[in-house]
């Protein structure tokens, strides 16, 4: 599903009405149509409701909605606001009506669209922290009024001085806006569906769209397929993972297990000698290299020759402590691979990338197509490495992410409850599996290790990328809301 700008949302729609000979009423009828039937799922028994409708195409929306719910046995109050209504008195016939207004009663708020160019104010704004006041349910038509569709710079606008409706459910049409993805519009944003109107059977070819959602159907064209009947383990890929430290060899263990269950054939963890006994006691099916140290990596480069060119991809960091040994061990690492694999697949999480963040110079030596999966502290901390400001906002840090790995050649799985994923070039994607129950220890840990069994089988960093991450949050789906982050393993 692509995400497109605000901007070309109003032009697909001309683009779709030219091509297809559908006027625009047909088009707010469809839409009306489509909202109601999900309002009316959600609120099955006829009541009172509330329509606010603006002077745009989404107070358009707002009036055929208002209609169907009276045709559907609702009782409709529809306020109709004029672009003048500031010089109307309304002001006082309002207050009355909502002093008397029933409070279990829902609102559908079709005030204002996404193409909004300035924050309300005035009069409008009054409006929008009355509706708030309320504290009914609200139901926004394609987005909350107030709320501009592709976020803004910072979070200047989204604020007390400049109010936004804050629904409980916003039904979007056809395609979801950028502002849907954005942690600190969720307040406002609530709940999001978005509802086929049937513009998708027209081409947009002439129109970007800068992100997409990813989709089953995506998925499952890039994973390996079935494998042959004389197929042997190295075929299937022998990865190689460095991870674990005394107190965290747990974080090696989940990513070992999950590399396994991804299909890699075969893996190799280094460790160091303190986790020897909890891997061949939980997980027999990996081979170990031991490394010289009890408590952490640190081993002798000379140890290394070999490991690079006979291994299909490398993953580096769960667990592994901020020793500064083990750092001077991954830059030998990674000095090696550029020489001997620089087609190398690669994957880096947790501390590695604070060694990548705080030790000059790895960013030299980093292949290219690196993937790197940060979470918000880890990527501001990456990001403050090349000298970026600090992210001020959900939607700064999105475009910084697609800036560094434009700028590093790298690919970035900046994690969250819509993790990107990103190589700097359009379209970046949007995952949408995964509930709050994976905001546990350990999860991320996994998915590095569901990552690195997707590179062992060749698939191509991207698709790996992609794939794993909507494959891991489709797992924390499967596995509902209480569960640990080993669970996920389970339902791979």
């Amino acid at each position: 599903m692509n995400i497109y700008s605000a901007k070309d949302i109003r032009t697909i729609d001309s683009l779709y009405m030219q091509a297809t000979g559908v006027p625009e009423q047909a088009l707010i009828e469809r839409a009306a149509e489509a909202f109601v039937k999900a309002f009316l799922e959600a609120e099955p028994t006829p009541d009172r409701v509330l329509v606010l409708a603006g002077p745009g195409n989404n107070g358009a929306d707002a009036r055929a909605v208002a209609r169907r719910l009276q045709e559907a046995s609702w009782q409709v109050d529809l306020w109709e606001f004029p672009k003048t209504f500031e010089r109307s008195g309304w002001q006082e016939i309002w207050k009355d009506f909502l002093v008397h207004w029933p409070k279990n009663a829902p609102v559908v708020d079709g005030l204002f669209g996404s193409g909004l160019s300035r924050p309300l104010q005035g009069d409008w704004a009054a409006v929008v922290e009355s509706i708030n006041a309320l504290q009914a349910k609200v139901y926004a038509v394609d987005i909350p009024s107030g709320l501009p569709g592709d976020g803004v710079e910072g979070q200047q606008w989204v604020s007390e001085k400049y109010p936004v409706v804050r629904a409980a459910v916003t039904l979007s049409f056809q395609f979801p806006k950028l502002v849907f993805f954005l942690q600190e519009c969720y307040p406002y944003v609530g709940d999001w569906q978005v509802l086929d109107i049937g513009m998708d059977t027209v081409p947009y070819p002439t129109v970007r769209f800068p992100f997409v959602i990813a989709e089953k159907e995506m998925i499952q064209t890039g994973l390996p397929g079935p494998r042959h009947p004389f197929s042997n383990k190295y075929d299937h890929g022998h990865a190689l993972l460095l991870a674990g430290s005394r107190g965290k060899m747990g974080a090696a263990l989940m990513a070992a297990k999950a590399c396994m269950r991804m299909g890699a054939g075969a893996l190799t963890v280094h460790i160091p000698r303190c986790g020897e006994s909890s891997f061949y006691a939980t997980l027999p099916e990996v081979m170990l290299s031991i490394d010289n140290r009890t408590d952490f990596a640190a081993d002798n480069p000379e140890r290394w020759k070999g490991y690079g060119p006979r291994h299909a991809a490398v993953g580096m960091g769960p667990g592994w402590g901020r020793n500064p040994l083990t750092a001077d061990l991954m830059e030998r690492l990674l000095v090696y691979l550029k020489e001997h694999a620089p087609q190398m697949p690669l994957v880096l999480d947790a501390d590695a990338l604070y060694f990548l963040a705080t030790q000059p110079g790895l960013w030299d030596v980093l292949p290219a197509g690196t993937v790197l999966t940060p979470h918000t502290v880890e990527f501001n901390r990456l990001a403050a490495s090349l000298g970026f400001e600090k992210a001020s906002s959900t939607r700064d840090r999105i475009y910084q992410a697609v800036r560094l790995a434009e700028k590093k050649n790298v690919l970035v799985v900046l994690k969250g409850r819509y993790t990107l994923i990103t190589n700097g070039t359009e379209p970046h994607v949007f995952n949408t599996t995964g509930n709050p129950g994976m905001a546990t220890a350990g999860s991320g840990d996994v998915l590095t290790g569901m990552i690195l069994g997707l590179l062992a089988q060749g698939m191509d960093p991207f698709k790996a990328a992609v794939a794993a991450v909507y494959l891991h949050g489709h797992a924390g789906d499967r596995a509902m809301t209480a569960y640990t982050a080993t669970d996920l393993i389970d339902f791979l």
